[in-house]
């Protein structure tokens, strides 16, 4: 193709995650004006490392099944294409590791291509669960041995939380089959994930195909055509309007031209683009200087039409939104109009410097005479290899202990549950003992993976039946907070501070697979590990701390 200029421009080609990503991101790919693409970060790059070790350990399993073929790029991507055209032009029945050639401006490579009807249907493989049980629902699901023979299983839902970014990538693969004329048919218009999840109780191996049909209306979504401002549409349909979308993104981008600008979505946060798109919003932008309960592109699009592109003009927009606000969220209704008054609200306090303030009264801070600290750390398998245990004798920080039940060798899920009773035993000790003495004991953490992923070791989760307080649940029952409920964000209105640098659960996952290693950085690894949840546990103790130190004079009898 050739430009305005005359000059020959390649073809703008987008694989099969374009759809389901910000359109600004697809522009900075592709805009002559961006700077070089950054680079993932060490955490973000563990994960995608993590998801191919597992595409290729189910990818095994795949090639032992009855009449697959197994792909490879040793001899170059145009290879591997020539030789899965030829396979699905015998008809093998599964292609493992397949490239598909280019189809107008899409590419793609799903995982597995499953013989069915009148050519093939796409499967891919993923590093996230799949399962949600739900006991009046089913979905058809089939095994690794036989792909193509599906069963209808009752007690799952497809309703998951990865489904639409699943079924668009999906639908780029069947779009893709469609246009060389080597799909399955109407007939099956269908798409499948291996997840993580274990279905070995459902005659899984440990795993399953789990189907997601695609041309069936599912979910309202906004609709600047209909009078309502929603329409339900399926999976095709929606990937038929983001691709478009974003091919004209790609395309104007290329072109050295924009028809998008940066908004801050809650995409923003795992995006390479985020520094840059800041940059480019400027210093007054109101969609970045929102931290947390962010509208969608097309809410702050609407918003920015309106003229509110600023903290100061956002904090003078009125208190009901506007008309149609509510049909380009992802829940209308009243959490829409929540999300407006939260907005508004939230550009107030900005311009204020208030950082949280009580929803009412201010509440009485939760204490006992004995106070335990409580935080885990799991790796990238989600076995815990950390369970932090701080102690300190009422609100008396010169008493704290801090002293961890952890293994810094790799887990097996005889070895976890092993850490798991230790950590009961523990914890159990200083319970009866402060009983013993007469004293309260209260079990601190904040938000629920300290109870949601200790749940099926039942020492533990006898101890925290009786024990734990959600924090970060009863914070934000009692607080409002500008920036969001993190403990990462709201312990540091307090002055508090970690002891190490780039602290968080995904970095912690890269720390543990570097002391698992033995190599000449374990060490570093392992301090680090000890040092960042020590703060951790620390950081709950300071925000109640903090606030008491908060509360008003008036307030405090």
């Amino acid at each position: 193709m050739r430009g305005e200029d005359g000059t020959e421009r390649a073809q703008v080609l987008l694989g099969g995650y374009p759809a389901k990503r910000c359109a600004r991101a697809v522009h900075n790919d592709f805009s002559p004006n961006s700077p070089p693409r950054p680079a993932v970060d060490a955490a973000t790059q563990t994960l995608f490392d993590a998801g191919n070790a597992f595409e290729t350990l189910v990818n095994a399993r795949l090639g032992e099944a009855a009449g697959a073929v197994v792909m490879s790029d040793d001899d170059g991507w145009d290879a591997n294409t020539e030789a899965t055209l030829a396979a699905m032009h015998s008809g093998v029945p599964l292609i493992v590791n397949g490239r598909l050639p280019r189809a107008g401006a899409m590419v793609g490579a799903p995982d597995l291509l499953v013989l069915m009807g009148e050519g093939y249907v796409p499967v891919d493989v993923k590093l996230h669960g799949t399962r949600q049980d739900s006991a009046r629902r089913a979905v058809w699901v089939s095994s690794l041995a036989e792909p193509s023979r599906r069963w209808k299983q009752v007690g799952l839902s497809d309703a998951t939380r990865s489904m639409e970014d699943d079924g668009l990538q999906l639908a780029h693969y069947t779009r893709m089959l469609q246009a060389l004329g080597l799909h399955a048919g109407d007939d099956y218009v269908m798409g499948g994930i291996i997840g993580s999840s274990d279905y070995s109780d459902l005659g899984g191996d440990p795993w399953l195909v789990v189907w997601y049909e695609l041309n069936a209306p599912r979910k309202d979504t906004f609709s600047a055509s209909t009078e309502s401002g929603r329409a339900k549409r399926s999976l095709l349909e929606r990937y038929d309007h983001e691709f478009a979308f974003r091919l004209q993104v790609a395309e104007t981008a290329r072109a050295g031209d924009e028809i998008v600008r940066p908004f801050h979505v809650t995409e923003c946060a795992r995006c390479v683009w985020e520094e840059y798109c800041v940059q480019v919003a400027g210093p007054e932008d109101a969609s970045f200087a929102i931290r947390t309960g962010l509208p969608t592109a097309q809410q702050w699009r609407y918003l920015y039409d309106l003229g509110l592109t600023t903290v100061a003009d956002l904090a003078t927009a009125g208190d009901d939104p506007p008309e149609p606000w509510s049909p380009r969220d992802t829940q209308p209704g009243g959490r829409a109009q929540q999300k407006y008054s939260a907005l508004v609200r939230r550009a107030r306090m900005a311009l204020s410097g208030v950082a949280f303030e009580p929803h009412e009264d201010w509440p009485q801070v939760p204490s006992a005479d004995v106070e335990v600290d409580f935080d885990i750390e799991w790796d990238l398998e989600g076995r815990i290899y950390l369970w932090g245990l701080r102690v300190r004798q009422g609100q008396d920080e010169s008493t704290a202990v801090f002293d961890p039940v952890l293994s810094y060798a790799p887990l097996d899920d005889d070895g976890a549950a092993d850490l798991a009773q230790e950590f009961a035993t523990r914890l159990g000790r200083v319970i009866s003992e402060a009983e013993a003495a007469g004293k309260s004991v209260t079990v601190f953490h904040w938000s629920h993976p300290e109870r949601s992923r200790t749940s099926n070791h039942p020492a533990v989760h006898a101890l925290l039946e009786r024990h734990a307080l959600d924090l970060h649940a009863w914070y934000t029952k009692h607080f409002f907070p500008r920036d969001g409920a993190s403990i990462k964000v709201v312990a540091p209105i307090f002055g508090f501070r970690w002891a190490v640098d780039d602290a968080g659960g995904a970095e912690s996952q890269v720390r543990i697979e570097v002391a698992r290693g033995g190599g000449e950085d374990a060490a570093a690894a392992i301090e680090w590990l000890s040092r960042y949840n020590e703060s951790d546990v620390a950081a709950q103790a300071a925000i109640r701390d903090g606030l008491r130190r908060s509360r008003p004079e008036r307030d405090a009898h």
